[in-house]
C-alpha cells in the first residue's frame, strides 16, 4: 500500500476531467498535500499553465484558462472562494474539496456563484498530507495543544480535534473500509478524538462510511495513540539517513533548507528528498550513517564516470548522444551534489556538537537494564565537558530523568542544578520539569524501559548480554513495536485500549482475531524512526514472516517530531500552564 498513489489518483483525474489549459488553485494545507506526491514538472505534464494560491493577494486576470480548484472545505476558503467569483480571474471553476463539504457552505457557494462560473464541485478524500508510502501527516497550526489539558486552550483544542477528525475520515473514506476505533484510555486528546470520528462515521454521516463488511475478516483498525506515552522517541539522536537529517538539519514537506551552510551553492540552497522523485534517497533513506557515507561516495564515482565519458567528443555521433543525453547528465549533477552537500553537513554537525559520543550515551541510558550511579556519573561528565550544545545536554539529562523517575530524583536535581552554573537557561532546564509533569510514569500507560514486568526486565537483560549488536546507535525500539504486537496478537488490554464500538470489560486482555489493515494515528506526533519501524513491519508482513505477516500498517499523527520540535512543544505547554493554571 502506497498512500501517495491515492492522493496522485484524485490529483490525476481532476486535472484529466477538466480538458485544455489550466490552472490549479490550491490553499495553504492542499499545497502541502499535492507538493509531497508531484513535482513542478509532472504538474505541467497535465498540461497546467499556472500552480496558484487562493490566497494570494493578487492574480492576473485570465479569462481563457480554466480554474482547478483543490481546497481544503473550510469556512475561511468557501469565503475567499465567494471573494473569488465576485472578481473572478478565470473563465470557469472546477471545484474539488479534500473531504466532505457541509451543506450549509455549499449552499453559501452557491448563493456567491451570481455569474455562474462554477462547472462542478466534487469531494475526492485527500485531507492528508503523504510523507512516506505508509506514513502521513495531518498537520495542526498549533501543535502543542494536544499534548496539554483541553482546559488550558479549550478553543484551539476542540478545533484541533475536529482537524484530525476530518484527516481520518478522509484518510478512511479513501481506503473505502469500515474501520473499528481504539484509543488510548489516559489521554484526554485520544479519547475526544476518538468519540468525535465514531460520532461521524456511526451517527452523523453513517450511510457515507457504511462500506459493509468483507466475510468473516476482522474490521480493519484505527488506533489512536498519545505521543506523551513515549518521549523517548522523538529526544533520542537518529543515525538513519532521512531521520538523521531531519533532526539536524531539518525535513519540512521533502524540503530541506542547506541556505545557512557558509559557501553552498545557489543550486543547493533548498534540496528535495522525496522517495518518490529521488531514487538514491529512496534506496538509502533508511541506511545508517556509515553505510551512507560509503553510497553518496559510489554516486559521486558513477557520476564522474558519466563526466569522464561526455569529454569523449570527437564524432557528430558522439555530439548527437551529448546532447540527448544532457537533461540526463545535469540531473545526475544536481543529485551527485544535493547529497553531497548534505551528507558534508551532516559530517560536519557529527564533529561539533560531539553527538556519537553522546548519542553512545543515550542509548545506553534508554536500552540498558539501568545502573543509576553509572549512569549519573557518565551523564554528568558529559554535560559538564566541552562541545555539547545547551539543547543536548538538557536532552541528554530528559532521558535520564525519564529513565530513573523515582530513583533518580536527587541526582535530577543535582544535574540540572550543575548545568545552571555553567549557564544553561532556566527556561532550558524548566522543560525537564514540564516533560515528567506531562510524560511521566503516572501518566502512561506503556512499557517504555521494558522494566514493569519480569518478563521484559528478562527480555532487556538478554538483549544487552547478546552478542552481535548491529550498531551501538540504533539499539533502541520505539514502544510503539510492543503495542503493535499486541495488536497482532490480539493481546491489546481492553482497560487501557478500550473499543468504540464495545463496552470496557475490566478483565484480561481480549484474544480476538488481527484486523489485516491497521492505521495508528499518534496524536502528538510520530517519528521517522516509528515510520523506519512500520515500513520494516509492512516488508516482514509481505514476506509472511514474524508475527505482523499478513497485516498491513499505516502510520500517522499530528506532525513528524525530532528533538528540537518535541522541545518546542514542551517549552509551549510550559507557558501556557503558567497562563491558564493560574
Amino acid at each position: 500500500m502506497d498512500l501517495s498513489s491515492v492522493v496522485r489518483y484524485y490529483v490525476d483525474r481532476m486535472l484529466k476531467e477538466v480538458p485544455g489549459m489550466k490552472v490549479l488553485l490550491l490553499d495553504a494545507d492542499t499545497t502541502r498535500i499535492v507538493s509531497t506526491v508531484y513535482s513542478q514538472s509532472e504538474i505541467l505534464e497535465q498540461e497546467v499553465y499556472l500552480v496558484e494560491r487562493l490566497d494570494a493577494d493578487r492574480r492576473d486576470q485570465l479569462f481563457h484558462l480554466k480554474a482547478v480548484c483543490f481546497l481544503r472545505p473550510t469556512r475561511e476558503n468557501i469565503a475567499r472562494i465567494r471573494r473569488e467569483l465576485r472578481e473572478p480571474c478565470y473563465g470557469e471553476y472546477n471545484m474539488y474539496f479534500t473531504n466532505r463539504v457541509e451543506d450549509m457552505r455549499l449552499q453559501d457557494l452557491a448563493e456567491g456563484d451570481s455569474k455562474e462560473l462554477v462547472s462542478q464541485v466534487q469531494e475526492f478524500f485527500g485531507d492528508f498530507v503523504v510523507m512516506d508510502p505508509q506514513h502521513f501527516c495531518i498537520p495542526l497550526p498549533r501543535s502543542h495543544v494536544v499534548l496539554q489539558p483541553f482546559s488550558w486552550d479549550y478553543a484551539n483544542s476542540t478545533d484541533a480535534v475536529t482537524r484530525m477528525t476530518e484527516g481520518l475520515a478522509s484518510l478512511t473514506l479513501s481506503l473505502r473500509r469500515r474501520f473499528n476505533i481504539r484509543y488510548q484510555r489516559n489521554s484526554e486528546a485520544c479519547e475526544k478524538l476518538a468519540q468525535s470520528l465514531h460520532h461521524l462515521t456511526t451517527v452523523e454521516e453513517r450511510g457515507l462510511f457504511d462500506f459493509g463488511s468483507r466475510g468473516q475478516e476482522a474490521s480493519p483498525l484505527v488506533l489512536i495513540l498519545d505521543r506523551k506515552d513515549d518521549p523517548v522517541t522523538p529526544l533520542l539522536l537518529q543515525w538513519t539517513y532521512q531521520a538523521m537529517v531531519h533532526e539536524l538539519i531539518g525535513l519540512d514537506t521533502n524540503r530541506v533548507d542547506l541556505s545557512h551552510i557558509p559557501g553552498v551553492k545557489k543550486d543547493f540552497q533548498e534540496a528535495v528528498l522525496s522517495y518518490r522523485q529521488d531514487e538514491f534517497f529512496h534506496k538509502n533513506m533508511y541506511a545508517n550513517f556509515g553505510d551512507i557515507g560509503s553510497a553518496v561516495k559510489e554516486l559521486v564515482d558513477d557520476f564522474q564516470k558519466q563526466t569522464t565519458n561526455t569529454k569523449r567528443i570527437n564524432t557528430i555521433e558522439d555530439m548527437q548522444n551529448f546532447v540527448e543525453n544532457f537533461s540526463e547528465f545535469s540531473a545526475a549533477q544536481r543529485n551527485a551534489g544535493k547529497h553531497v552537500t548534505i551528507m558534508s553537513e551532516l559530517s560536519r554537525l557529527v564533529d561539533a556538537r560531539t553527538l556519537m559520543q553522546v548519542s553512545s550515551m543515550e542509548q545506553e541510558v534508554v536500552c540498558s537494564a539501568g545502573n543509576l550511579m553509572q549512569h549519573y556519573e557518565a551523564v554528568l561528565s558529559l554535560v559538564l565537558g566541552q562541545g555539547l550544545t545547551d539543547a543536548d545536554k538538557v536532552r541528554l539529562v530528559m532521558l535520564f530523568s525519564l529513565r530513573y523517575e523515582r530513583e533518580g530524583r536527587a541526582q535530577t536535581s543535582d544535574l540540572l542544578q550543575r548545568m545552571q552554573e555553567t549557564g544553561v537557561a532556566r527556561q532550558l532546564l524548566g522543560l525537564v520539569r514540564t516533560l515528567l509533569l506531562n510524560c511521566g510514569q503516572e501518566k502512561r500507560v506503556g512499557d517504555l524501559f521494558s522494566d514493569m514486568t519480569f518478563s521484559s526486565r528478562f527480555a532487556t537483560l538478554a538483549k544487552q548480554n547478546l552478542k552481535g549488536v548491529e550498531n551501538v546507535y540504533t539499539q533502541h525500539t520505539p514502544l510503539l513495536m510492543q503495542t503493535l504486537e499486541s495488536v497482532a496478537k490480539g493481546r491489546l488490554k481492553d482497560v487501557e485500549y478500550p473499543s468504540m464500538d464495545k463496552p470496557v470489560m475490566p478483565a484480561q486482555p481480549s484474544k480476538v482475531q488481527a484486523p489485516k489493515l491497521v492505521v495508528i494515528f499518534i496524536v502528538g506526533g510520530t517519528t521517522y524512526e516509528e515510520a523506519r519501524a512500520v515500513t520494516e513491519l509492512n516488508a516482514q508482513s509481505e514476506r509472511h514472516e514474524g508475527w505482523a505477516s499478513g497485516i498491513k500498517f499505516v502510520l500517522g499523527g499530528t506532525s513528524v517530531q525530532n528533538s528540537t520540535s518535541f522541545m518546542h512543544d514542551l517549552a509551549e505547554m510550559s507557558t501556557n500552564e503558567k497562563m491558564y493554571s493560574t
